[in-house]
């Protein structure tokens, strides 16, 4: 399996920091870039091709649901994670429309950021070996 090549979004930049300090102890997974809010996430999934984006979901200008929801018009195989302070049924809901492929709170993402992604990205390797054989 390649490098997970990942861009993470959130207008917090300490918390990019850490979730990118996270992921660059892992061996399969690269990232790729960082954005501060949905209108740049856009501009720089176009430009650099992740195969994940890490989405925070309150972010000034474009929302990260409204940027994933266009991001998986323009760009449907790359899958998106939403990061969120907030455990709320109506923003699982929302995620879930938008096209995202997971939800994580962020208090948790420590614990859960590392699986959701393995579980996500080998899913999507497993449905791509199905399809040749």
């Amino acid at each position: 399996m390649s490098a997970i090549k990942t861009l993470i979004v959130d207008d917090n930049a300490g918390f990019r920091r850490r979730v990118s300090e996270l992921l660059i102890s892992e061996s399969d997974i690269e990232v790729v870039g960082e954005a501060a809010d949905g209108r740049e996430a856009l501009r720089k999934a176009r430009q650099l091709k992740p195969n994940l984006v890490l989405m925070d979901v309150r972010m000034p200008g474009l929302n990260g649901i409204d940027a994933t929801a266009q991001l998986k018009r323009e760009v449907p195989e790359t899958k998106v994670i939403i990061l969120t302070r907030y455990d709320l049924e109506e923003y699982r809901k929302a995620v879930a429309a938008s096209g995202a492929s997971g939800y994580v709170v962020k208090k948790t993402v420590l614990e859960t950021l590392l699986p959701t992604i393995q579980e996500i990205c080998t899913a999507e390797e497993k449905q791509r070996d199905n399809g040749r054989t």
